[in-house]
Protein backbone atom coordinates (compact mmCIF):
# COMPACT_ATOMS: atom_id res chain seq x y z
CA UNK A 1 0.00 0.00 0.00
CA UNK A 2 1.50 3.74 -0.62
CA UNK A 3 -0.19 6.90 0.00
CA UNK A 4 -0.70 9.28 -3.28
CA UNK A 5 -0.50 13.22 -2.50
CA UNK A 6 -1.49 14.76 -6.11
CA UNK A 7 -2.76 17.61 -7.23
CA UNK A 8 -4.87 17.85 -9.95
CA UNK A 9 -5.77 21.06 -12.84
CA UNK A 10 -7.85 21.73 -15.72
CA UNK A 11 -6.76 23.06 -18.93
CA UNK A 12 -8.17 23.75 -22.04
CA UNK A 13 -7.52 20.60 -24.56
CA UNK A 14 -6.22 23.30 -27.29
CA UNK A 15 -3.39 24.09 -24.62
CA UNK A 16 -2.09 20.94 -24.42
CA UNK A 17 0.39 21.23 -26.93
CA UNK A 18 2.22 24.06 -25.53
CA UNK A 19 1.84 22.10 -21.71
CA UNK A 20 3.82 19.14 -23.69
CA UNK A 21 6.16 21.36 -25.44
CA UNK A 22 6.86 23.00 -21.82
CA UNK A 23 7.39 20.04 -20.23
CA UNK A 24 9.71 18.69 -23.14
CA UNK A 25 11.74 21.47 -22.41
CA UNK A 26 12.71 20.64 -18.66
CA UNK A 27 13.75 17.01 -19.53
CA UNK A 28 13.20 13.85 -21.22
CA UNK A 29 9.28 13.36 -21.31
CA UNK A 30 7.65 9.39 -21.60
CA UNK A 31 5.13 9.50 -23.90
CA UNK A 32 2.50 6.46 -24.30
CA UNK A 33 -0.92 5.59 -24.45
CA UNK A 34 -2.92 4.49 -21.41
CA UNK A 35 -6.42 2.65 -21.59
CA UNK A 36 -8.06 2.14 -17.68
CA UNK A 37 -11.43 -0.38 -17.12
CA UNK A 38 -12.90 1.08 -14.13
CA UNK A 39 -15.49 -1.85 -12.15
CA UNK A 40 -18.09 -1.73 -9.86
CA UNK A 41 -21.38 -3.14 -9.43
CA UNK A 42 -24.54 -1.96 -11.47
CA UNK A 43 -25.57 -0.64 -7.79
CA UNK A 44 -21.95 1.32 -8.00
CA UNK A 45 -21.32 -0.63 -4.56
CA UNK A 46 -17.91 0.73 -4.50
CA UNK A 47 -18.18 4.38 -4.81
CA UNK A 48 -20.71 4.16 -2.64
CA UNK A 49 -18.11 3.24 -0.40
CA UNK A 50 -15.47 5.45 -1.07
CA UNK A 51 -13.36 2.89 -3.14
CA UNK A 52 -12.47 2.77 -7.16
CA UNK A 53 -10.91 -0.40 -8.60
CA UNK A 54 -9.31 -0.06 -12.18
CA UNK A 55 -6.85 -2.57 -14.48
CA UNK A 56 -4.62 -0.01 -16.47
CA UNK A 57 -2.64 -1.66 -19.67
CA UNK A 58 0.17 0.82 -20.50
CA UNK A 59 1.81 -1.13 -23.45
CA UNK A 60 3.69 -3.19 -21.50
CA UNK A 61 1.13 -4.93 -19.02
CA UNK A 62 -1.67 -4.80 -17.10
CA UNK A 63 -1.80 -3.12 -13.18
CA UNK A 64 -4.51 -2.95 -11.29
CA UNK A 65 -5.19 -0.35 -8.82
CA UNK A 66 -7.38 0.22 -5.66
CA UNK A 67 -8.12 3.71 -4.60
CA UNK A 68 -9.47 4.72 -1.13
CA UNK A 69 -10.73 8.25 -0.90
CA UNK A 70 -10.84 10.08 2.19
CA UNK A 71 -13.63 11.86 1.42
CA UNK A 72 -14.46 14.64 -1.49
CA UNK A 73 -11.40 16.75 -2.64
CA UNK A 74 -10.30 20.24 -3.85
CA UNK A 75 -7.44 19.96 -5.92
CA UNK A 76 -5.37 18.39 -3.52
CA UNK A 77 -6.01 14.67 -3.27
CA UNK A 78 -4.42 12.59 -0.50
CA UNK A 79 -5.34 8.73 -0.85
CA UNK A 80 -4.20 5.61 0.12
CA UNK A 81 -3.70 3.16 -2.99
CA UNK A 82 -3.02 -0.85 -3.56
CA UNK A 83 -1.36 -1.73 -7.07
CA UNK A 84 0.09 -4.95 -8.45
CA UNK A 85 0.22 -6.54 -12.02
CA UNK A 86 -2.49 -8.61 -13.08
CA UNK A 87 -2.19 -10.75 -16.72
CA UNK A 88 -4.99 -9.22 -18.27
CA UNK A 89 -7.87 -6.28 -17.86
CA UNK A 90 -9.82 -8.81 -15.21
CA UNK A 91 -9.22 -7.67 -12.20
CA UNK A 92 -7.60 -10.41 -9.46
CA UNK A 93 -9.44 -9.86 -6.32
CA UNK A 94 -7.09 -10.57 -3.79
CA UNK A 95 -7.15 -10.03 0.70
CA UNK A 96 -4.68 -7.41 0.64
CA UNK A 97 -7.30 -4.35 -0.30
CA UNK A 98 -10.30 -2.69 1.34
CA UNK A 99 -12.06 -4.86 -1.26
CA UNK A 100 -11.89 -8.10 0.94
CA UNK A 101 -13.87 -6.69 3.39
CA UNK A 102 -17.12 -6.44 1.41
CA UNK A 103 -19.71 -9.09 0.88
CA UNK A 104 -19.16 -11.51 -1.44
CA UNK A 105 -22.40 -10.86 -3.63
CA UNK A 106 -20.58 -7.80 -3.63
CA UNK A 107 -17.58 -8.69 -5.24
CA UNK A 108 -19.31 -11.45 -7.68
CA UNK A 109 -21.62 -8.77 -9.32
CA UNK A 110 -18.08 -6.33 -10.25
CA UNK A 111 -18.32 -5.94 -13.79
CA UNK A 112 -16.78 -2.72 -16.25
CA UNK A 113 -18.69 0.37 -16.12
CA UNK A 114 -16.46 2.81 -18.33
CA UNK A 115 -13.37 2.85 -19.78
CA UNK A 116 -10.53 6.25 -20.02
CA UNK A 117 -7.76 6.13 -22.60
CA UNK A 118 -5.65 9.02 -22.81
CA UNK A 119 -2.21 10.04 -24.34
CA UNK A 120 0.02 10.95 -21.71
CA UNK A 121 3.04 12.75 -21.09
CA UNK A 122 4.89 12.67 -18.16
CA UNK A 123 8.56 13.43 -16.36
CA UNK A 124 9.81 14.06 -13.29
CA UNK A 125 10.51 17.73 -12.26
CA UNK A 126 13.04 19.29 -9.50
CA UNK A 127 12.32 22.09 -7.40
CA UNK A 128 14.56 22.61 -4.84
CA UNK A 129 14.20 19.90 -2.57
CA UNK A 130 11.44 18.40 -3.83
CA UNK A 131 10.81 16.06 -6.84
CA UNK A 132 7.10 16.22 -8.54
CA UNK A 133 6.17 14.01 -11.51
CA UNK A 134 4.24 15.78 -14.11
CA UNK A 135 1.90 13.73 -15.93
CA UNK A 136 0.01 15.51 -18.94
CA UNK A 137 -3.05 13.75 -20.06
CA UNK A 138 -5.20 14.32 -23.38
CA UNK A 139 -7.76 11.58 -23.51
CA UNK A 140 -12.04 10.51 -23.23
CA UNK A 141 -14.06 9.02 -21.01
CA UNK A 142 -15.99 6.24 -22.72
CA UNK A 143 -19.91 4.89 -21.36
CA UNK A 144 -21.73 2.86 -23.40
CA UNK A 145 -22.85 5.22 -26.73
CA UNK A 146 -21.50 8.06 -24.47
CA UNK A 147 -17.92 9.94 -24.59
CA UNK A 148 -16.37 13.13 -23.05
CA UNK A 149 -13.12 14.77 -23.81
CA UNK A 150 -10.96 16.22 -21.31
CA UNK A 151 -7.06 17.68 -20.42
CA UNK A 152 -5.76 17.74 -16.89
CA UNK A 153 -1.89 17.70 -15.66
CA UNK A 154 -1.50 16.11 -12.27
CA UNK A 155 1.05 16.63 -10.26
CA UNK A 156 1.90 13.88 -7.97
CA UNK A 157 4.94 14.82 -5.64
CA UNK A 158 7.36 11.94 -5.19
CA UNK A 159 9.21 13.43 -2.40
CA UNK A 160 9.88 16.68 -0.44
CA UNK A 161 7.10 19.27 0.48
CA UNK A 162 3.49 19.80 -0.38
CA UNK A 163 4.26 23.58 -1.41
CA UNK A 164 6.24 23.07 -3.85
CA UNK A 165 3.29 21.47 -6.03
CA UNK A 166 1.74 25.11 -6.12
CA UNK A 167 4.37 26.74 -7.01
CA UNK A 168 5.16 24.68 -10.01
CA UNK A 169 1.29 25.31 -10.46
CA UNK A 170 1.51 28.96 -10.62
CA UNK A 171 4.86 28.64 -13.01
CA UNK A 172 2.39 26.21 -15.55
CA UNK A 173 -0.59 29.11 -15.12
CA UNK A 174 1.29 31.97 -16.49
CA UNK A 175 1.72 29.79 -19.54
CA UNK A 176 -1.74 27.56 -19.73
CA UNK A 177 -4.17 29.40 -17.89
CA UNK A 178 -4.99 25.94 -15.51
CA UNK A 179 -7.89 25.45 -13.04
CA UNK A 180 -7.66 23.94 -9.63
CA UNK A 181 -9.63 20.17 -10.76
CA UNK A 182 -12.08 18.69 -7.80
CA UNK A 183 -12.85 15.37 -9.85
CA UNK A 184 -11.42 12.22 -10.86
CA UNK A 185 -11.15 9.66 -13.71
CA UNK A 186 -13.29 7.65 -12.27
CA UNK A 187 -15.89 10.12 -10.83
CA UNK A 188 -15.91 11.39 -14.59
CA UNK A 189 -17.18 8.28 -15.59
CA UNK A 190 -20.07 7.96 -13.10
CA UNK A 191 -21.17 11.33 -14.01
CA UNK A 192 -20.69 10.10 -17.60
CA UNK A 193 -23.11 7.67 -17.09
CA UNK A 194 -25.57 9.86 -15.36
CA UNK A 195 -27.86 12.36 -16.89
CA UNK A 196 -26.62 15.48 -17.89
CA UNK A 197 -26.42 17.65 -14.91
CA UNK A 198 -28.11 21.23 -14.55
CA UNK A 199 -26.38 21.79 -11.01
CA UNK A 200 -24.53 20.07 -8.26
CA UNK A 201 -25.48 20.41 -5.10
CA UNK A 202 -23.85 20.34 -1.85
CA UNK A 203 -22.90 17.07 -0.44
CA UNK A 204 -22.75 15.10 2.72
CA UNK A 205 -19.34 15.58 4.60
CA UNK A 206 -17.82 12.70 6.12
CA UNK A 207 -16.59 14.15 9.44
CA UNK A 208 -16.60 12.28 12.94
CA UNK A 209 -16.39 14.15 16.33
CA UNK A 210 -12.71 13.41 17.23
CA UNK A 211 -11.41 14.51 14.00
CA UNK A 212 -9.04 17.42 15.17
CA UNK A 213 -10.69 20.92 14.08
CA UNK A 214 -8.09 21.78 11.65
CA UNK A 215 -8.74 18.61 9.84
CA UNK A 216 -12.62 19.25 10.09
CA UNK A 217 -12.45 22.66 8.87
CA UNK A 218 -9.86 21.13 5.70
CA UNK A 219 -12.72 18.65 4.97
CA UNK A 220 -15.63 21.20 5.00
CA UNK A 221 -13.79 24.19 3.24
CA UNK A 222 -12.76 21.66 0.44
CA UNK A 223 -16.45 20.78 0.16
CA UNK A 224 -17.22 24.26 -0.54
CA UNK A 225 -14.53 24.73 -3.07
CA UNK A 226 -15.55 21.43 -5.17
CA UNK A 227 -19.18 22.27 -4.90
CA UNK A 228 -18.01 26.03 -6.49
CA UNK A 229 -15.63 24.68 -9.14
CA UNK A 230 -18.39 21.79 -10.36
CA UNK A 231 -21.08 24.59 -10.88
CA UNK A 232 -18.39 26.40 -12.42
CA UNK A 233 -17.60 24.09 -15.26
CA UNK A 234 -21.30 23.47 -16.09
CA UNK A 235 -21.87 27.36 -16.09
CA UNK A 236 -19.08 27.98 -18.30
CA UNK A 237 -19.66 24.74 -20.60
CA UNK A 238 -23.93 25.63 -20.33
CA UNK A 239 -24.68 28.90 -18.84
CA UNK A 240 -27.13 27.06 -16.16
CA UNK A 241 -29.42 29.28 -14.17
CA UNK A 242 -28.84 26.28 -11.84
CA UNK A 243 -25.57 25.83 -11.63
CA UNK A 244 -24.71 29.94 -11.48
CA UNK A 245 -27.33 29.71 -8.30
CA UNK A 246 -25.06 26.71 -6.40
CA UNK A 247 -21.76 28.05 -7.73
CA UNK A 248 -22.81 31.10 -5.63
CA UNK A 249 -24.08 28.78 -2.74
CA UNK A 250 -20.59 27.11 -2.56
CA UNK A 251 -19.11 30.46 -2.42
CA UNK A 252 -21.38 31.47 0.42
CA UNK A 253 -21.23 28.50 2.50
CA UNK A 254 -16.82 29.08 1.93
CA UNK A 255 -17.44 32.39 3.11
CA UNK A 256 -19.33 31.43 6.31
CA UNK A 257 -17.34 28.37 6.98
CA UNK A 258 -14.07 30.97 7.22
CA UNK A 259 -16.12 32.80 9.61
CA UNK A 260 -17.60 29.69 11.62
CA UNK A 261 -13.87 29.07 11.85
CA UNK A 262 -11.93 32.23 12.44
CA UNK A 263 -10.77 31.65 16.07
CA UNK A 264 -9.05 27.91 14.81
CA UNK A 265 -7.58 29.47 10.91
CA UNK A 266 -7.42 33.43 11.14
CA UNK A 267 -3.63 34.14 9.59
CA UNK A 268 -2.18 36.41 7.66
CA UNK A 269 -4.23 35.24 4.73
CA UNK A 270 -7.81 34.97 6.44
CA UNK A 271 -9.13 38.38 5.82
CA UNK A 272 -8.00 38.06 2.21
CA UNK A 273 -9.31 35.03 1.13
CA UNK A 274 -12.48 36.38 2.70
CA UNK A 275 -12.20 39.91 0.41
CA UNK A 276 -11.67 37.73 -2.49
CA UNK A 277 -14.68 35.49 -2.34
CA UNK A 278 -17.01 38.58 -1.39
CA UNK A 279 -15.56 40.04 -4.55
CA UNK A 280 -16.04 36.81 -6.83
CA UNK A 281 -19.55 36.25 -5.18
CA UNK A 282 -20.35 39.79 -6.21
CA UNK A 283 -19.50 39.49 -10.00
CA UNK A 284 -21.78 36.40 -9.92
CA UNK A 285 -24.48 38.17 -8.83
CA UNK A 286 -25.44 40.62 -11.27
CA UNK A 287 -25.99 38.04 -13.72
CA UNK A 288 -27.89 35.60 -11.13
CA UNK A 289 -30.19 38.59 -10.69
CA UNK A 290 -31.14 38.82 -13.79
CA UNK A 291 -31.91 35.04 -14.05
CA UNK A 292 -34.30 35.88 -11.46
CA UNK A 293 -35.91 38.49 -12.73
CA UNK A 294 -36.31 36.88 -16.04
CA UNK A 295 -38.28 34.05 -14.56
CA UNK A 296 -40.38 36.42 -12.77
CA UNK A 297 -41.18 38.32 -15.85
CA UNK A 298 -44.67 38.00 -17.45
CA UNK A 299 -44.47 39.81 -20.55
CA UNK A 300 -42.62 39.75 -23.81
CA UNK A 301 -41.06 42.67 -24.39
CA UNK A 302 -39.48 42.24 -20.35
CA UNK A 303 -38.81 39.43 -21.05
CA UNK A 304 -36.66 40.28 -24.18
CA UNK A 305 -35.15 43.50 -22.70
CA UNK A 306 -34.01 41.02 -18.90
CA UNK A 307 -32.68 38.02 -21.69
CA UNK A 308 -30.23 40.95 -23.73
CA UNK A 309 -29.09 42.10 -20.11
CA UNK A 310 -28.52 38.19 -19.33
CA UNK A 311 -26.17 38.07 -22.47
CA UNK A 312 -24.37 40.54 -21.69
CA UNK A 313 -23.88 40.01 -18.08
CA UNK A 314 -23.03 36.23 -18.29
CA UNK A 315 -20.29 37.12 -21.02
CA UNK A 316 -18.64 39.56 -18.42
CA UNK A 317 -18.99 36.58 -16.03
CA UNK A 318 -17.55 34.43 -18.43
CA UNK A 319 -14.40 36.54 -18.56
CA UNK A 320 -14.29 36.96 -14.70
CA UNK A 321 -14.50 33.69 -14.22
CA UNK A 322 -10.95 32.89 -16.50
CA UNK A 323 -9.37 36.05 -15.24
CA UNK A 324 -6.03 35.16 -14.10
CA UNK A 325 -7.61 36.59 -10.56
CA UNK A 326 -10.31 34.11 -10.58
CA UNK A 327 -7.97 30.99 -11.41
CA UNK A 328 -5.10 31.82 -8.62
CA UNK A 329 -7.94 32.58 -6.03
CA UNK A 330 -8.87 28.82 -6.02
CA UNK A 331 -5.67 27.36 -6.34
CA UNK A 332 -4.46 29.60 -3.56
CA UNK A 333 -7.03 28.69 -1.58
CA UNK A 334 -6.64 24.79 -1.67
CA UNK A 335 -2.98 25.25 -0.96
CA UNK A 336 -3.87 27.68 2.14
CA UNK A 337 -6.43 24.91 3.49
CA UNK A 338 -4.18 21.93 2.64
CA UNK A 339 -0.43 23.78 4.05
CA UNK A 340 -1.75 27.80 4.91
CA UNK A 341 0.33 28.87 8.29
CA UNK A 342 -2.89 28.34 10.37
CA UNK A 343 -2.41 24.50 10.37
CA UNK A 344 1.35 25.69 12.52
CA UNK A 345 -0.33 27.92 15.15
CA UNK A 346 0.17 27.33 18.10
CA UNK A 347 -2.39 30.02 20.26
CA UNK A 348 -5.34 27.86 19.21
CA UNK A 349 -8.70 29.03 21.24
CA UNK A 350 -8.71 27.02 25.01
CA UNK A 351 -11.21 23.82 24.29
CA UNK A 352 -11.40 23.98 20.64
CA UNK A 353 -9.70 20.56 19.80
CA UNK A 354 -11.88 18.19 18.40
CA UNK A 355 -14.55 18.77 15.53
CA UNK A 356 -17.36 17.20 17.71
CA UNK A 357 -16.60 20.38 20.53
CA UNK A 358 -15.84 23.13 18.36
CA UNK A 359 -19.45 21.77 16.60
CA UNK A 360 -21.50 22.15 19.35
CA UNK A 361 -20.14 25.51 20.40
CA UNK A 362 -20.48 27.08 16.82
CA UNK A 363 -23.36 26.16 16.16
CA UNK A 364 -25.17 26.94 19.95
CA UNK A 365 -23.72 30.73 19.47
CA UNK A 366 -25.02 30.98 16.09
CA UNK A 367 -28.55 29.95 16.98
CA UNK A 368 -28.25 32.52 20.11
CA UNK A 369 -27.31 35.17 17.60
CA UNK A 370 -30.18 34.17 15.21
CA UNK A 371 -32.76 34.32 18.33
CA UNK A 372 -31.15 37.94 19.50
CA UNK A 373 -31.99 39.36 16.50
CA UNK A 374 -34.84 38.31 15.02
CA UNK A 375 -37.02 38.70 17.76
CA UNK A 376 -40.18 41.26 17.00
CA UNK A 377 -39.54 40.05 13.07
CA UNK A 378 -42.42 41.60 11.81
CA UNK A 379 -41.57 44.72 13.07
CA UNK A 380 -37.85 45.25 11.74
CA UNK A 381 -36.81 47.10 8.94
CA UNK A 382 -35.94 45.62 5.48
CA UNK A 383 -32.31 46.05 6.40
CA UNK A 384 -32.69 44.49 9.53
CA UNK A 385 -35.11 41.24 8.03
CA UNK A 386 -32.30 40.95 5.70
CA UNK A 387 -29.61 40.87 8.40
CA UNK A 388 -31.34 37.93 9.86
CA UNK A 389 -32.48 36.27 6.71
CA UNK A 390 -28.06 36.10 6.66
CA UNK A 391 -27.55 34.66 9.78
CA UNK A 392 -30.22 32.02 9.06
CA UNK A 393 -28.08 31.08 6.14
CA UNK A 394 -24.98 31.01 8.12
CA UNK A 395 -27.25 28.76 10.91
CA UNK A 396 -28.08 26.63 8.02
CA UNK A 397 -24.83 26.05 6.64
CA UNK A 398 -23.15 24.98 9.88
CA UNK A 399 -26.15 22.84 10.82
CA UNK A 400 -25.34 20.99 7.20
CA UNK A 401 -21.53 21.16 7.78
CA UNK A 402 -21.37 18.74 10.83
CA UNK A 403 -24.81 16.85 10.09
CA UNK A 404 -23.08 13.78 9.98
CA UNK A 405 -21.96 14.57 13.70
CA UNK A 406 -25.43 13.72 14.72
CA UNK A 407 -26.22 10.70 12.46
CA UNK A 408 -27.62 8.51 15.55
CA UNK A 409 -31.26 7.73 15.38
CA UNK A 410 -32.32 10.36 18.03
CA UNK A 411 -30.44 13.55 17.08
CA UNK A 412 -30.56 12.86 13.20
CA UNK A 413 -34.82 12.77 13.76
CA UNK A 414 -33.53 16.58 15.68
CA UNK A 415 -31.91 17.50 12.81
CA UNK A 416 -34.27 16.36 10.64
CA UNK A 417 -37.08 18.61 12.57
CA UNK A 418 -34.71 21.51 13.04
CA UNK A 419 -33.87 21.85 9.14
CA UNK A 420 -37.03 21.61 7.97
CA UNK A 421 -38.37 24.34 10.42
CA UNK A 422 -35.01 26.52 9.30
CA UNK A 423 -36.05 26.17 5.85
CA UNK A 424 -39.52 27.64 6.11
CA UNK A 425 -38.22 30.49 7.91
CA UNK A 426 -35.77 30.81 4.91
CA UNK A 427 -37.95 30.36 2.59
CA UNK A 428 -40.08 33.72 3.85
CA UNK A 429 -37.68 35.81 4.41
CA UNK A 430 -36.26 35.22 0.94
CA UNK A 431 -39.65 36.31 -0.44
CA UNK A 432 -39.45 39.00 2.08
CA UNK A 433 -36.24 40.15 0.69
CA UNK A 434 -37.49 39.52 -2.90
CA UNK A 435 -40.06 42.19 -2.51
CA UNK A 436 -38.24 45.03 -0.96
CA UNK A 437 -35.26 44.29 -4.06
CA UNK A 438 -36.81 43.67 -7.16
CA UNK A 439 -37.84 47.75 -6.80
CA UNK A 440 -34.32 48.87 -7.08
CA UNK A 441 -33.09 45.68 -9.05
CA UNK A 442 -35.49 46.65 -11.60
CA UNK A 443 -34.34 50.67 -11.50
CA UNK A 444 -30.21 49.62 -11.80
CA UNK A 445 -30.93 47.77 -14.79
CA UNK A 446 -33.47 50.41 -16.39
CA UNK A 447 -36.19 48.07 -16.21
CA UNK A 448 -38.91 50.02 -14.26
CA UNK A 449 -40.69 51.93 -16.72
CA UNK A 450 -40.91 48.52 -19.17
CA UNK A 451 -43.71 47.24 -20.28
CA UNK A 452 -44.62 44.39 -17.50
CA UNK A 453 -42.57 45.83 -14.34
CA UNK A 454 -45.12 46.36 -12.53
CA UNK A 455 -46.06 42.22 -12.67
CA UNK A 456 -42.90 41.39 -11.08
CA UNK A 457 -44.30 42.08 -7.31
CA UNK A 458 -47.62 40.75 -8.44
CA UNK A 459 -49.82 38.85 -6.29
CA UNK A 460 -46.67 39.60 -3.63
CA UNK A 461 -48.37 40.03 0.04
CA UNK A 462 -46.20 41.42 2.44
CA UNK A 463 -48.30 41.80 5.45
CA UNK A 464 -49.30 37.74 5.07
CA UNK A 465 -45.66 36.63 4.42
CA UNK A 466 -44.37 38.84 7.37
CA UNK A 467 -46.91 36.64 9.33
CA UNK A 468 -45.66 33.68 8.12
CA UNK A 469 -41.71 34.36 8.99
CA UNK A 470 -42.84 34.97 12.31
CA UNK A 471 -44.26 32.30 13.00
CA UNK A 472 -41.74 29.67 11.32
CA UNK A 473 -39.19 31.76 13.32
CA UNK A 474 -41.10 31.25 16.62
CA UNK A 475 -42.05 27.89 15.98
CA UNK A 476 -37.78 27.19 15.25
CA UNK A 477 -37.01 28.53 18.30
CA UNK A 478 -38.70 26.25 20.49
CA UNK A 479 -37.26 23.03 19.00
CA UNK A 480 -34.70 21.79 21.11
CA UNK A 481 -31.10 21.91 19.43
CA UNK A 482 -30.09 18.74 17.48
CA UNK A 483 -26.44 19.50 19.22
CA UNK A 484 -27.08 19.23 22.62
Amino acid sequence: MGKEIELKLQIAPQAAGLAVQWGEAQGEMNLRPLRSVYFDTPGRSLAMAGLSLRTRYDGAGFIQTVKAAKGKAAGLFTREEWEKEVVSERPELGTDTPLAGLPRQTLDALAPLFSVEVERGSLDIARGNSVIEMAIDTGVVAADDRRADFCEIELELKSGEPHALFELTRELDALVSLRLGVMTKSERGYRLLDAVAESAKAGSIALSADLSVEDGFAAIASACIRQYRINEDILLRRRSPDALHQARVGLRRLRSALTLFKPVVADDRHSRFGDELKWLAAELGHARDLDVLYDRARSNELRIAIARLRESAHGALEDTLGSARARALMIDLAEWIAVGAWRDAEDRAEGQTSTGEFAAHALEKSFRKFKKHSEGLAALSDEDRHEVRKLAKKLRYGSDFFAALYDDKKRAKRHHRFIDHLQSVQDHLGKLNDMAAAPGLLARNGLDETDGAEGVLSGADTADTLRKAETARDALVELKPFWV
